[in-house]
């Protein structure tokens, strides 16, 4: 067993992970360490930096952990498949990059309860901008200069253009940016976000782990599964995790959770926080009775409906073996064409099963797969 100080332990090299290894490295003074179980996303994987190769990476045992839920008793106990990253970048070098900022109600809404107050959206709104580069420019809702690059698509193609005539047949308003004053009705996604720089992904270990890799009070690494908590008392002092085949341990001053929604809770409840009833079955020691953790976890369906076209505007042609082939040359050439693109360039958001706002319904119109 190695022992070793740090004064932060980041578990988890998603999203959130990066971006704490990023802020919390930035004072040389810190010694941070992050431990992820995935791979790295080094350069030459192509699957993960060509937007179009997306389908490619989720479901792949290389890229994705590939959970799934157990039978469900609403969707005749169908197991819904639960795409989640397992490199660096987290489910951010995995998903279909479209950025989209939380609906601002919901931030007043939650601001609302006791000790919340400065989660609402003009608290929240600064630390949006800081995150942003908005190509198109910034404003007083919109960043520039920040680390996460948003680009935005073509959407050129005149499907886009018969989709949007008609939603507004069906009586939904246009926005002209969800992300900006009005998140409610439907867009091209030259109005949508994307986080693509320059025709490659743009995930949160791109943005905000590769640039400060070689500080010197940072330290990342891979293939690392933690397996527990480590604690003094009640308070976290470390972890143990396997790396390579060895057992090892690290210890800090701060241990901070990022595996998400699936894997923070999972490791709570194996180091012993947790409901007492759902732990002492399994004979996992008690450190705190916490009841919720691993609980009310909510996930929204996406359900894909497909048509067929009378005239030639799909990208079926784009399929065939030797169009695929040129298509890749093209991108590893020039970072340009149809993989440069994660075809999602037109959408919006609607009311559901509520009249009130604010919107729950989101459509992504995406024309790679239609026939």
């Amino acid at each position: 067993m190695s022992r070793t100080g740090y004064d932060h332990v980041i578990v988890g090299g998603g999203s959130a992970g990066c971006v704490l290894a990023n802020r919390l490295s930035d004072d040389p003074s810190n010694e941070v360490l992050v431990l992820e179980a995935g791979r790295p996303d080094r350069s030459r994987d192509v699957l993960t930096h060509m937007p179009a190769a997306l389908t490619m990476v989720i479901g792949n045992r290389f890229h994705d952990w590939r959970y799934h839920s157990e039978p469900e008793p609403y969707m005749n106990g169908r197991r819904v498949s639960q795409g989640r990253g397992r490199l660096l970048g987290g489910s951010g070098s995995v998903n279909g990059m479209i950025f989209q900022r939380g609906n601002p109600m919901d931030l007043e809404r939650w601001a609302a309860d006791p000790g919340m107050e400065t989660r609402d959206y003009a608290h929240c709104l600064p630390y949006f901008k800081k995150m942003e580069h908005c190509v198109v420019g910034g404003d007083d809702r919109r960043g520039r200069g920040g680390p996460l690059w948003l680009e935005r698509g073509p959407a050129t193609n005149p499907l886009f253009g018969a989709f949007l005539e008609a939603v507004q047949q069906a009586g939904h308003p246009l926005t002209s940016d969800v992300n900006g004053h009005r998140q409610e009705g439907f867009a091209r996604f030259d109005r949508f976000d994307r986080t693509i720089r320059n025709g490659r992904r743009r995930s949160a270990s791109r943005a905000y782990l590769h640039p400060v890799l070689r500080r010197p009070n940072l330290t990342v690494r891979c293939f690392s599964q933690v397996d527990r908590i480590l604690f003094s008392g009640k308070r976290a002092v470390g972890v143990a995790y396997r790396r390579l085949g060895r057992r090892m341990r690290a210890y800090g001053g701060e241990v901070v959770l990022c595996g998400g929604a699936f894997n923070t809770p999972q490791l709570l409840r194996l180091s012993g926080i947790g409901s007492p009833d759902e732990l002492r079955p399994p004979g996992v020691e008690m450190v705190h009775a916490l009841p919720g953790v691993g609980e009310n976890l909510q996930d929204h369906l996406e359900v894909h409906v497909q048509h067929a076209c009378k005239q030639p505007v799909t990208l079926n042609p784009a399929l065939k073996p030797t169009r695929q082939a040129l298509i890749g040359l093209q991108w590893l050439l020039f970072r340009t064409g149809p993989a440069a693109t994660d075809h999602f360039e037109a959408g919006g958001f609607v009311r559901g099963n509520t009249p009130l706002p604010p919107a729950d319904v989101a459509f992504h119109r995406h024309r790679a797969q239609e026939g």
